[in-house]
């Protein structure tokens, strides 16, 4: 068939067809096919909407080529900026993994959900909400989630037509480590004979992010040959500690040449509560308990760190092959994003578990397929997981549920420069040494207000990312920063109203 009609907007199972046929007759009815297909899209088949594939990153900062850290090896992603629109300034409601997936998850955030941990489901206190792909479900679509998509122990049966995947292991693939399974609870004391990380000689789905990816490749080729669109999510364990990865991972990396974090110290004049260390990653073994990490080990972590970015990269790579021989790449709408970000000694923190930009700030990738004009944009406005909902219903042609507390970033490809020029915020939340922590970031500044939980005390960190990007002195005490402070106090006092103490 021509090339030149490869293009055009036709269902799979009708291209299929039509490429069995001598060329010319081939031709002639895919240009008639596709006329119809346009004649049906503008009645508003549901046929014809645009399928999604969702990708979910757990734990992954913006350690990418595509958002600047040209030390790291992630050509997949950095093609899929290239082809749609990357937001520099993408940020999660709670920087932990449980919170900030229902928020995406239910378009609501985590104080509404009152879900502000691991424990609570999303559906415990609003039973009756109607979940992003419970939504593309109601609207004609198959819906699918393979791997981590809530958090781990959490499953949502109403949001899917198909059976849902989730492989637990392996999570360690060297012999001596078979069978072992890392515990996310504090200082688990099973995790004291399990490694921080791993480079076994196998092959990708010697881990079960590659058998992810396998389950995801087989379902885009059986999504792809139904007649209805399909909403797919596809979630993805690494880099999440423990960082282990197939050794040819590792090999992409020179560790003496990996940079290190340039600020392993807690910022100045900040209450030290706000960088207090927290001890996930030293519950393994072999890794201190207490004290600070030597050069070695923190170049070591890194290394596993990168090691695991690389390694979801190749996943990534597979899946965006996949769409290409299923035939479906020009009618899919791609979303990736991380649930959060991470510390790798930043403040002198191993984690997410903070309300600093290093731990809040995530990657935000989407790609729109028949949007030509928005291919390799960049979009520097503030904005929030929880708009992920409301955009990709948006893009979608759906309406947007009425409870939904985000934004549709439509307008990212319909007037990119308008949408760049409007003030924006982003909010995020965690509570740290008994104080509720509530972060606003706007295009230059973030403030952090501390509240005590019982006293009702308040604290503020106030950064300046113009002279200081990684927040190193709170300048919220600095009297030539007091005017700035109170305007900044009630925008987000305007856009946070104070709540009752939070309940899970």
């Amino acid at each position: 068939m021509a090339e030149s009609c490869s293009h055009v907007n036709v269902p799979p199972p009708i291209r299929t067809a039509i490429s069995k046929l001598p060329g010319p007759v081939a031709i002639l009815l895919l240009l008639l096919a596709s006329g119809i297909a346009a004649d049906r899209h503008a009645l508003g088949d549901d046929a014809l909407r645009p399928n999604l594939l969702v990708i979910a990153i757990d734990d992954l900062r913006d350690y990418l080529g595509c958002y600047g850290a040209d030390f790291v090896q992630s050509p997949n992603i950095d093609r899929l900026a290239e082809r749609g629109v990357l937001f520099e300034r993408a940020y999660c409601q709670m920087a932990l993994c449980g919170p900030s997936r229902s928020s995406f998850f239910s378009g609501a955030r985590p104080d509404t959900l009152r879900a502000h941990s691991n424990k609570t489901h999303f559906r415990t206190h609003q039973p009756q909400l109607t979940s992003l792909p419970q939504w593309f479900k109601q609207h004609g679509y198959r819906t699918q989630g393979i791997g981590k998509i809530l958090h781990n122990t959490h499953r949502d049966p109403p949001s899917w037509t198909e059976s849902r995947l989730y492989p637990i292991d392996p999570q360690y693939a060297e012999q001596a480590n078979a069978g072992k399974r890392a515990l996310i609870d504090g200082m688990h004391p099973q995790n004291r004979v399990n490694p921080l990380f791993e480079a076994a000689g196998v092959d990708d789905i010697g881990y079960r992010d590659g058998l992810i990816a396998e389950a995801a490749r087989t379902a885009i080729r059986e999504l792809a040959a139904q007649e209805r669109p399909f909403f797919l999510m596809v979630g993805f364990h690494k880099p999440h500690s423990p960082f282990n990865a197939p050794q040819k991972y590792w090999d992409l990396y020179d560790r003496h040449h990996i940079p290190l974090a340039p600020n392993p110290f807690p910022p100045e004049d900040s209450p030290a509560f706000s960088s207090a260390p927290v001890s996930y990653l030293r519950s393994f073994q072999n890794i201190p308990r207490e004290g600070d990490f030597s050069e070695e080990l923190a170049r070591e972590i890194t290394h596993a760190y990168l090691a695991c970015v690389s390694y979801i990269d190749a996943q990534i790579g597979k899946l965006l092959s996949e769409l290409e021989q299923a035939g479906v790449a020009d009618t899919t709408v791609i979303a990736l994003w991380s649930d959060h970000g991470y510390q790798l000694g930043h403040h002198n923190l191993w984690c997410k578990h903070s309300n600093f930009e290093a731990a809040t700030r995530v990657p935000l990738i989407i790609v729109d397929p028949r949007t030509e004009d928005s291919r390799g944009t960049r979009q520097p406005a503030p904005v929030e997981l929880i708009d992920l909902y409301p955009t990709l219903a948006d893009l979608a042609g759906l309406p947007i549920p009425q409870h939904c507390e985000g934004r549709s970033l439509k307008q990212a490809w319909t007037g990119p420069a308008a949408f760049a020029s409007q003030p924006s915020i982003a909010l995020s939340q965690f509570n740290k040494g008994g104080y509720r922590g509530r972060s606003m970031r706007t295009a230059r500044y973030r403030l952090t207000r501390w509240s005590h939980l019982k006293t009702g005390e308040t604290i503020d960190e106030l950064f300046d990312h113009q002279v200081d990007p990684l927040e190193n002195r709170n300048a919220a005490s600095r009297p030539e920063m007091q005017s700035t402070l109170d305007a900044l106090r009630l925008q987000l006092e305007q856009a946070w109203p104070p709540s009752p103490a939070e309940q899970d």
